[in-house]
């Protein structure tokens, strides 16, 4: 009887150690996932603000007394990642003060990890607000940029996504 009941005692601990390796487990790789999707977000960030900043690809033109895209209309081609990339046709809001012009675009196969096994996206978007007084200055552009980044590109129920804001 002693022995059935230290046994019982013991299989009730390793039960709960097991018990707790398993939620740890699944923590760390939950917490890996996430980091994956904001690296994937981050970049996609950076590569918004590379080309806007440093190559002026989605500054709006003023032309007398309307504010126009360089790329209305047009898909805009950039490089990121290593890849060409079309953004999705300029969304234009408005063609007189203030002016509102949407850029979207997909950064796909981003390569993480020390093998560049895992690959993960980032979808951005990119908003240009000019002549609102309501904002500050109507003579400023306003700037938001939005980048969502994935653990992976695929559409499924372990799909992780985080963001990441800029406002310039």
């Amino acid at each position: 009887m002693v022995a059935v009941v230290t046994a019982g005692i013991l299989l009730i601990i390793a039960m709960s150690i097991g018990g707790i390796a398993l939620k740890e487990q699944v923590l760390s790789t939950a917490n890996k996932e996430s980091q994956i999707a904001f690296y994937a977000a981050d970049t996609g960030m950076e590569c918004a603000l590379y080309w806007d900043q440093k190559k002026g690809i989605f500054a709006p033109v003023v032309v007398g007394n309307s504010v126009f895209s360089p790329a209305e209309g047009t898909n805009v081609d950039i490089n990121c990642n290593g890849e060409a990339i079309e953004t999705d046709e300029v969304s234009v809001s408005s063609r007189t003060s203030p002016s509102k012009y949407s850029y979207f675009f997909k950064v796909p196969n981003l390569s993480l990890g020390e093998s560049g096994s895992t690959k993960t996206c980032a979808v951005v978007k990119i908003t240009k607000t000019t002549g609102d007084s309501s904002l500050g200055d109507a003579n400023k552009t306003y700037t938001d940029v939005y980048s969502y980044g994935y653990n992976t590109c695929d559409a499924s129920i372990n799909r992780l996504e985080r963001g990441v804001e800029g406002h310039y």
